[in-house]
């Protein structure tokens, strides 16, 4: 569940749209609360630009969680052609990893994990757990405010939407912020995801949190941020 929220965080900070630059750099880091006490670890999001290829990396440090994710694909007029997705995580020693390798010319995507290798079909697109949300910020960007994407997700290729819900001030590290709500579509689940996006931030995310259940809920919070727009022209 965790692991979810942070590659969905990752996605949200970064991307472009006819009405605002693309992100040329960004370093960011946000502060955890677990069921509404603050968490002591080092959560920190870097995104890199060159020429027409983003590098995005996750890394949080955390005594119950070890992350580490990062995500390459192209990107051109608000579209995503993903290629290597990893991701690496140690829970109270438990050990997982998986990796997305996207072929363009075949639309196939290559999945590995601990179990072993599979192929599957990407024909009409496909995307990693965090390049679609690039498509996202253009999308919301736009004035939309139902978002469907098909997304790579535990060896399957899922359909996974989100809709506009509301708005709302939120308090951060860096300033109190007008946003929009975003929340994933689950249906008649319980589990609530939620996602507050700051148009005053060139639509980055801002605040996320995810209820499993009455039991488990998380929020991450940015707390410190540092980012490039890309120049017109270049």
């Amino acid at each position: 569940m965790f692991r979810k929220c942070m590659l969905m965080l990752c996605g949200l900070m970064g991307a472009g749209a006819a009405v605002a630059r693309d992100i040329d750099q960004l370093q960011a880091e946000f502060s955890v609360q677990l069921n509404g006490d603050q968490t002591r670890g080092i959560n920190t999001l870097v995104i890199d630009r060159n020429k027409d290829r983003y590098h995005v990396h996750f890394a949080l440090e955390h005594w119950l969680l070890d992350v580490d994710q990062r995500a390459s694909f192209s990107w051109e007029d608000c579209t995503a052609r993903p290629d290597t997705f990893n991701y690496k995580a140690k829970a109270v020693g438990v050990r997982r990893e998986e990796r997305l390798v996207f072929d363009q010319q075949t639309d196939m995507v290559l999945y590995q994990d601990g179990k072993g290798d599979q192929l599957l079909s990407a024909e009409g697109g496909a995307f990693d757990p965090v390049s679609f949300f690039f498509e996202a910020r253009c999308d919301l960007i736009a004035g939309q405010t139902t978002l469907t994407y098909p997304v790579v997700r535990d060896g399957e290729i899922k359909q996974t939407t989100f809709k506009v819900v509301g708005e709302e001030a939120i308090r951060t590290g860096v300033g109190t912020f007008d946003t929009l709500i975003v929340e994933r579509d689950r249906g008649n689940s319980k589990r609530k995801t939620r996602f507050w996006v700051a148009p005053e931030l060139d639509y980055l995310l801002v605040q996320i949190s995810h209820e499993e259940n009455r039991q488990l809920a998380v929020t991450a919070t940015l707390s410190k941020l540092n980012y490039r727009l890309v120049d017109d022209g270049i």
